[in-house]
């Protein structure tokens, strides 16, 4: 029994008997009814002994990661290398981009071990 309580109104009803009385109620609440029953009914199982928030593809994804920004790096110094415009300021982005591209690394690692903290 559901008790409701609605400014000064209060009513209490079960929804065990409830009772659609209208045709245009009854299918604007058909498929809520439908879906909600059909979520009861597979998770009837149980809760899972598997591990929440572990993926098996975070550790594949922050591998491509890191090797993207490897070869992004390797491009980068050998650009800066041959260019004899802004050869300091490029030295320096790429230098930028290693820097950060280690702490994505880390990061990614920690995701990947624990992605729930």
């Amino acid at each position: 029994m559901t008790a409701v309580h609605a400014g000064n109104i209060n009513f209490k009803w079960d929804p065990k008997s409830l009772e659609i009385r209208t045709l245009a109620v009854e299918r604007l609440l058909e498929p809520l009814v439908t879906q909600v029953t059909t979520l009861v009914n597979t998770n009837s199982k149980g809760p899972s002994n598997k591990k929440r928030g572990r993926s098996k593809k975070a550790h594949v994804l922050a591998a491509s990661v890191e090797q993207a920004t490897e070869n992004f790096l390797e491009k980068g110094d050998k650009i800066a290398k041959e260019s004899q415009f802004l050869k300091e300021e490029l030295v320096a982005a790429v230098e930028d981009v290693r820097k950060q591209g280690d702490l994505m690394k880390a990061a990614a690692g920690e995701f990947a071990d624990d992605p729930c903290s």
